[in-house]
């Protein structure tokens, strides 16, 4: 009897005590450099990709957007994409430009949300893709809740196809 209590009172103080943590790393970079690495992975050669045709308006104002994004003026370029999304809320390409701003201004759930929403409406090889994973990543490690880098890795992996060697 004695040793039953035991058992009991040891699986009773286990079910009572805090779970393990896992350590997320630190953020030991800017947003500016995050967005460097993230648009960075836009070409790594050669590889095949998918493209949907555009919304030449849409196109138009990402183009704007960038520009004004070139000349510091985020407010602009966050205002214009928006416009973008106004007209085609699951544009992929918009949705990336409007997350990578959002890193940006360290509007990290933003960020992520709009980095998902890119993901899911958009295609799931090319630059994009990897764009996607990256402001993700990012976005989660500033929230304290990282990818882990081997899913990371893989997810990356993952959005590139690479055509077949040619004799």
């Amino acid at each position: 009897m004695k040793k039953a209590l035991a058992i009991v009172l040891v699986l009773f103080s286990a079910a009572c005590s805090r779970p393990e943590t896992v350590a997320v790393p630190a953020l030991s970079e800017t947003p500016e450099q995050m967005l460097g690495k993230i648009r960075a992975q836009g070409d790594v050669g050669d590889e095949l990709m998918f493209q949907a045709l555009a919304d030449e308006a849409i196109v138009d104002l990402r183009e704007q957007a960038a520009r004004a994004e070139a000349d510091g003026d985020r407010a602009k370029a966050a205002e214009l994409l928006d416009r973008a999304l106004a007209l085609n809320a699951a544009d992929p390409q918009a949705l990336q430009a409007r997350a990578e701003l959002a890193i940006l201004e360290r509007s990290w759930p933003l960020a992520e949300r709009l980095a998902r929403q890119s993901f899911a409406s958009g295609p799931k090889l090319g630059p994009l893709c990897r764009r996607n994973w990256l402001t993700l990543h990012y976005a989660a490690l500033a929230q304290g809740h990282a990818l882990p880098d081997q899913e990371l890795a893989q997810n990356l992996g993952e959005c590139t196809l690479v055509p077949p060697a040619r004799l």
